[in-house]
């Protein structure tokens, strides 16, 4: 067996300088490649640190329909779910001829069956004048996935 001196390996490398040092770049090129492969395939199956859900909206009909309580009219309904945090919203109007005394109402979300899921408030504020629209904003931590329904009732305390 025939061993190698060092000027032997300082020789072959003189001689195939140029094609080695293309096989490193080519080597590193794919090793950057594939780390930043990686990283993108890691934000694309969810494992990312900043894994952003998304808003997703309930589209329940008997979530998002109008309804009118106590001569106000709720419209523009929607109950969003983004970041772990529900928002519920809604334009209420007076269509009274006289301003409303209601502050504040009960949002009552539902499951399939009726059940009660959860209870938000909503405030209304100051007493909305004959004609008069605002825009209520309830939000909870969790996803409300489950909710079919809503009812607007009276506040209780």
């Amino acid at each position: 067996m025939k061993t190698v001196s060092k000027n032997d390996f300082r020789q072959f490398l003189k001689k195939n300088k140029i094609p080695l040092l293309i096989f490193l770049v080519v080597i590193i090129a794919l090793i950057v490649g594939l780390i930043i492969s990686f990283g993108f395939r890691k934000e694309k199956i969810g494992l990312a640190k900043n894994d952003n859900q998304g808003a997703s909206a309930n589209t329940s009909q008997n979530v998002i329909k109008e309804e009118t309580y106590e001569n106000l009219k709720f419209s523009n309904v929607s109950l969003i779910t983004e970041n772990g945090y529900s928002t519920f919203t809604a334009d209420v109007t007076n269509i009274s001829t006289n301003n409303s005394d209601i502050s504040d109402v009960d949002i009552v979300l539902q499951d399939k069956d009726g059940n009660e899921v959860i209870t938000l408030r909503g405030n209304i504020g100051e007493p909305l004048k004959p004609n008069e629209t605002r825009t209520i904003t309830a939000v909870t931590k969790g996803e409300l996935k489950n909710v079919t329904a809503k009812a607007i009732a009276k506040y209780e305390n």
